[in-house]
């Protein structure tokens, strides 16, 4: 005769709620802000490089012949501005894949995590969160209708867009 009672309860074990670490959704205006804040970082840079080109350029052309510096700057401006580029999408993927954030979102304290808490895979970001929204948002007609479909569903309850149910993540405040 065994022991085993087949009507008996299972003795799963249960996690504490209480013992899991709370997650409090990001507010809209935060990941606004965030996003807002991106950009403006990127206009300044931008701005640097075109200030410092249009100045130091010319001055340092000015021997030289002036349909010969026109071309030059041109060139030597879209080289600066696509480092400028590269660098800030570098600098944003190591602190996606690290922390979960881009430059604005650590200035403001959110971060980017699946929605059970893990940490969120670089493949997951980059595919399903970057990659694959520019390519539905670069076609014709549809992609404006579905980038702002996008970004209304930001007013759900759970506050995510279709970026983040794609990718299965959530944006988070930091508690520490």
């Amino acid at each position: 005769m065994t022991d085993f009672n087949p009507y008996e309860t299972p003795a799963a074990p249960l996690a504490d709620p209480a013992s899991q670490e709370y997650l409090e959704l990001a507010d809209r205006g935060t990941r606004l802000g965030a996003k807002f804040l991106d950009g403006l970082i990127m206009g300044v840079g931008f701005m640097v490089i075109g200030f410092t080109a249009a100045i130091a350029i010319p001055a340092m052309l000015s021997r030289s012949a002036a349909p010969k510096s026109s071309s030059l700057f041109f060139i030597v401006f879209a080289v600066l501005v696509g480092c400028l580029v590269l660098a800030m999408a570098i600098w944003n993927l190591v602190w996606l894949s690290r922390y979960g954030q881009t430059v604005a979102k650590r200035i403001l304290k959110i971060r980017i995590v699946r929605s059970n808490g893990d940490p969120v895979g670089m493949g997951r970001l980059v595919g399903l969160r970057i990659v694959l929204m520019w390519v539905l948002e670069s076609v014709p007609f549809l992609g404006p209708l579905f980038s702002l479909v996008n970004v209304c569903f930001i007013f759900r309850d759970d506050r995510r867009c279709i970026h983040d149910l794609m990718a299965d993540t959530i944006v988070v405040k930091v508690t520490a």
